[in-house]
This record gives C-alpha cells, sequence and structure tokens, in this order.
C-alpha cells in the first residue's frame, strides 16, 4: 500500500511500475501535452507541469520511497521543482549515458569560448559608435564654421550672443548609427562555429589532411583581431579543457574495460556470451528511451563496431587492412565534419532570414508566421547541435577505444577478446530500436529536428531537380543551334 497514488494517476501507471514503465509513460505524456504541441491550449502548460512534477518524483529512488510512505508533502526535491522546460531541456541523453559517453562539453565549450571572443566584437561595435557620433559631431561643427565665415564674408556677422552648436546635440543618445558591415563577417563566422565542438579542432585539422606547420598557421589566424588579454584566457581555457578531456577519456576507459571483463574474463562460450548480450540489451531498453537515444546508441555502436573490426584485422593482415581502416575512418571523419559545419551555417542563415523578416514586420509577419520560422529555427538549431555532439561523442570514443585496445601492458590476446567483445557490443548498440508501441515516445526536441531536417532535404532535392531540369534546357539550345 502506498500513501499516495496522485503521482502515479497523473503518468497513467500502477504504484508497481518499474522505473522503465514510469519513464516510458512520461515519455508519451510529454510528446501529448508539451505546450509547443498544443498551441491555443492554456490547460496545456498546467497539465504538463503536474507529469513533469511527478516524473520528477517518482524517477528518483529515494524520492519516490518517501512518496509511497508520507505522501507529496515529504517528498519534495531538495532544491524545490525544477521549471519543466528547464527538466525537458537536457536534450542529449540527460545523465543517463555518462558512463558510456561521459558529460557532453559542447555547449560548456562554446560559451566559455564565446564569452570571450565575443568580448572584441563588442568593444569592436562600441568603438565603431563612438567614431560614428564624432564623425556626426565633427561634420556638424564644420557645417557651422563654415555658416559662419559665409555670413562674415558677406558683412553679416553672427551676434556674438549666438549660442554655440552644443556637443550633446550633435547625435541624440537614443539613436543608434547603422550597423557597419565589417560586423556581418565576425558574428556570421562566430553563428557557424557557435554549434562546433572547440575541443576537436585537432581532429578535423588531421581530417583535412593538414601538416603540422598549417595548423599552427590557421590557429595564429583565428587568434588575429585578440587582445593579448583575450588570446592569454584562451589558452588558460584551452588548457583546462585538454586536460578535462583526458580524464573523460580516461575515466571511460577504465569502465569500458569494466563492462566487457564481463565476457573476456571468463571462458567466453555460448552461455556466456548470451549472457553478455542480454546485459547489454537491457542496457539498450533503458537507454533507447532517452532524449536522443537512439542517435547517441547507434553513434556509440558505430564507433566500437569501426575501432574494434580494425584492430581485429590489423593483426590479421599484417596491418596493411588496419591501414586501409584508418584511411577510411580519416575520410568518413572528413565527411562528418564537413556535414556538422554545414549544419551550423544552415541554422544560422535560418536565424538571419527570420531577423531580417521580423525586423520588416508589416501584415505577412503574423503570429502564425512567427510561429512557424520559431519552430523552423529551433529544428535547425537542434541539428546543428546534434551533429556538433555526435562528432563529439565519436571523437572522444575514437581515442577511448584506442587506448583500451593500444595498451601494450597488456597481452595481446587479450586486447583482442576486448575487441571481439566490443564487436557485440557494438553490434547490439547500432541495431537499437523502438518497437512500434513505442514510436510515439520521441522527444517533442527529436521531432523537431526531424522536421527541419526532411523539410531541409526537400528544398535541396527541389533545387537540383530545378538545376538540372535548367542545364537540360540550355544544353538542348545548344544543340539546336
Amino acid at each position: 500500500m502506498v500513501a499516495d497514488t496522485t503521482y502515479y494517476d497523473a503518468l497513467g501507471v500502477p504504484p508497481t511500475a518499474t522505473e522503465l514503465e514510469i519513464k516510458k509513460a512520461y515519455r508519451k505524456l510529454a510528446i501529448v501535452t508539451h505546450p509547443d504541441k498544443n498551441p491555443g491550449d492554456e490547460t496545456a502548460h498546467v497539465r504538463f507541469q503536474a507529469i513533469g512534477e511527478a516524473y520528477q518524483v517518482l524517477s528518483n529512488e529515494e524520492l519516490r520511497k518517501r512518496y509511497d510512505k508520507y505522501g507529496k508533502e515529504d517528498a519534495v526535491p531538495g532544491g524545490g521543482f525544477e521549471d519543466p522546460a528547464e527538466f525537458f531541456s537536457m536534450i542529449f541523453g540527460g545523465s543517463a549515458f555518462v558512463d558510456l559517453i561521459g558529460e557532453i562539453s559542447l555547449m560548456k565549450d562554446l560559451t566559455a569560448t564565446m564569452d570571450i571572443t565575443m568580448q572584441e566584437i563588442e568593444e569592436q561595435e562600441l568603438a565603431e559608435a563612438a567614431e560614428e557620433k564624432l564623425h556626426i559631431h565633427d561634420e556638424e561643427v564644420k557645417a557651422a564654421a563654415a555658416t559662419g565665415e559665409a555670413s562674415h564674408a558677406a558683412g553679416t556677422a553672427a551676434p556674438a550672443s549666438a549660442p554655440a552648436p552644443a556637443p550633446a546635440a550633435a547625435a541624440e543618445p537614443s539613436e543608434k548609427p547603422a550597423p557597419t558591415s565589417g560586423t556581418s563577417t565576425p558574428r556570421r563566422y562566430l553563428g557557424q562555429q557557435a554549434i562546433m565542438d572547440k575541443s576537436e579542432e585537432e581532429a578535423r585539422m588531421d581530417a583535412a589532411g593538414l601538416s603540422q606547420e598549417e595548423k599552427e598557421l590557421r590557429k595564429k589566424e583565428k587568434k588575429k583581431g585578440l587582445s593579448r588579454e583575450q588570446q592569454e584566457r584562451l589558452a588558460a581555457y584551452e588548457l583546462e579543457r585538454k586536460k578535462a578531456r583526458e580524464e573523460r577519456v580516461n575515466t571511460l576507459a577504465t569502465k569500458l574495460v569494466d563492462k566487457l571483463s564481463v565476457w573476456t574474463e571468463t571462458d567466453k562460450g555460448p552461455d556466456v556470451t548470451r549472457a553478455f548480450e542480454e546485459k547489454i540489451r537491457l542496457e539498450v531498453e533503458n537507454l533507447k528511451m532517452e532524449s536522443f537515444g537512439l542517435e547517441i546508441l547507434h553513434a556509440i555502436g558505430a564507433t566500437y563496431t569501426s575501432k574494434a573490426t580494425s584492430f581485429i584485422k590489423s593483426q590479421k593482415f599484417l596491418g596493411i587492412s588496419g591501414f586501409f581502416s584508418r584511411l577510411k575512418d580519416k575520410g568518413t571523419l572528413a565527411k562528418e565534419t564537413w556535414t556538422t559545419i554545414s549544419t551550423a551555417i544552415d541554422a544560422q542563415m535560418t536565424m538571419e532570414e527570420m531577423a531580417k523578416l521580423e525586423e520588416k514586420g508589416g501584415e505577412d509577419w503574423t503570429d502564425e508566421k512567427k510561429a512557424e520560422y520559431e519552430k523552423k529555427v529551433t529544428g535547425k538549431i537542434l541539428a546543428a547541435a546534434w551533429r556538433g555532439s555526435k562528432f563529439e561523442i565519436q571523437s572522444v570514443l575514437r581515442d577511448v577505444c584506442d587506448q583500451v585496445l593500444g595498451d601494450k601492458r597488456i597481452k595481446l590476446e587479450k586486447r583482442l577478446e576486448r575487441a571481439h567483445a566490443l564487436v557485440i557490443a557494438g553490434n547490439i548498440y547500432s541495431k537499437a530500436e523502438r518497437d512500434p508501441e513505442e514510436e510515439g515516445d520521441y522527444m517533442a526536441f527529436e521531432q523537431l529536428m526531424a522536421e527541419a531536417m526532411s523539410k531541409k532535404g526537400k528544398d535541396e532535392k527541389k533545387k537540383k531537380k530545378e538545376k538540372s531540369k535548367h542545364e537540360h534546357h540550355h544544353h538542348e539550345e545548344e544543340t539546336t543551334a
């Protein structure tokens, strides 16, 4: 018996529900009741808040015990209930994937770097504004002086009591100088970089095939225009970030070895293999219900399988196949880098397009139009953020796999066993899917991203078709001529 069933009723589950059943119920209801999915429904926010509160208690083992025993009054989180929207914003897997991929540092790295580099642009804009005001003032002073000289030459000098032009009147404080074209380039550049993970810069440059000299030159180019203090702050943060990444890789490598040991430290017979596979499948059943859970599982699976297969082949064929796999891996990395950049640019351009329409206003800029653009922009930002996060996840896991498989202190035979275990786990992660009954469990954010990318794909196909049609028509005209 439980003291109260309000929270269970809110999620539509019995008090005996398992953690996974509670999670599934919340995911389904979150989609149905999310305010974005119910425009115009004033009760949606209240309902969404109620299920968010219920889930925060029932998904916490300690709070759930207190709730079952004493009811709602004794089951309030220490810091109070989070805002549902903020709670819902733990987009990429939340804390559920920490043992597999660590904490995604993309947004943290971005914010820290932007805080440092944007200071230069803001100071530049302030300087340009001040310079513009001084220019207006100088022009007015010159005009006044010219008028005075003309009057004196005509014998009609201005009266001595005439007030001198007031500097404050040179430019109204409320007037903003027209934005100069010089600020658009750095702003767009930072916008494109916004979703790119700074911690993976070396991997990108390697994928592009840059030499060490070219890498150093590119780094110097990026620092141009930054003050000495900013460069020092960036260097200090980069050092801190590098150390955090190394610790992350070391921690994940240790956890991965422990996970694989369930198979590698046994006789590896059929029964043990089946038990190991079942353990991974149970893990997948839980993780696939997280926000972007399937996408993250597939990214992990692809990396595990690729790195482990490459290692196994390199030992069988005197390193030739392994070398080919590394080249192939490098090509994949280059493609992923470009996709990440292009997705970020697409998001930036859509934001700029919306800003122009909003500024222009008019009767065409209705609330419906604004809501449509907000949805599109959010979807494209999510797509760019996911591309960047996926790049980070796979880059970190490549290093983790290299550490687990390349530790020369461990016998080669044992490392090959680890590789085989990685292939088993990787295949299960890669094949993770939701059954038809769970199809509605996609998070609202996943749907927004899918819709935005689907529209982008249709637009690109349409453009290609029109271009092909135009080229074919042009070719026919030349043939006729």
